[in-house]
């Protein structure tokens, strides 16, 4: 890309045999200004510019040499430590106490549904206690009126085992 002002030249020429007007010197002062300033900013931009660019690509260059290089470097580094030395070192209980252990078990409580279950299970356990409980008693009652047989003699005996239902089997 090629610019209108690299191959020319700015050529001013003051003659000293005749007088320079006063219009004439202001316009080449005017015109000189205009020229240093738009050389300056155009000296100012291409420094902005440049600093944007080299910083921006040194900002890349260190992203990608961060990024190849710190995760072989920390490869290295955690390869040489010993995980259970240093938690054998390590005082767990600030870091227990600092442990909301009531709301765990509060919220592991109310997921499970622990009331429900309790209920549930303790419920089965009951009703096989009970069927046990009323079984024993028929045995119980047979053999109270086994002994009561003899000791009124007797000889008949009662039919005193009917079938009884316990749970799922037939006694």
């Amino acid at each position: 890309m090629s610019n209108e002002f690299d191959n020319q030249e700015a050529v001013v020429e003051i003659s000293l045999d005749s007088a320079i007007g006063t219009d004439a010197l202001n316009s080449a002062v005017h015109a000189a200004r205009s020229v240093a300033s738009g050389a300056l900013g155009l000296a100012r931009f291409a420094t902005e510019t440049t600093v944007y660019l080299v910083t921006e690509s040194t900002k890349a260059i260190a992203n990608s040499i961060l990024d190849t290089v710190v995760p072989v470097a920390v490869n290295a580094v955690v390869s040489r430590i010993d995980m259970n030395e240093i938690v054998a070192q390590a005082d767990i209980t600030p870091i227990l106490d600092r442990v909301p252990m009531t709301e765990i078990a509060d919220y592991i409580i109310e997921e499970i549904d622990l009331p429900s279950l309790v209920r549930e299970s303790t419920g089965g356990v009951a009703d096989g206690l009970l069927g046990t409980l009323r079984f024993q008693a028929i045995q119980t009652d047979n053999f109270v009126s086994d002994i009561v047989d003899r000791i009124f003699f007797r000889r008949k005996m009662r039919a005193t085992t009917p079938e009884v239902l316990v749970g799922h089997a037939t006694i």
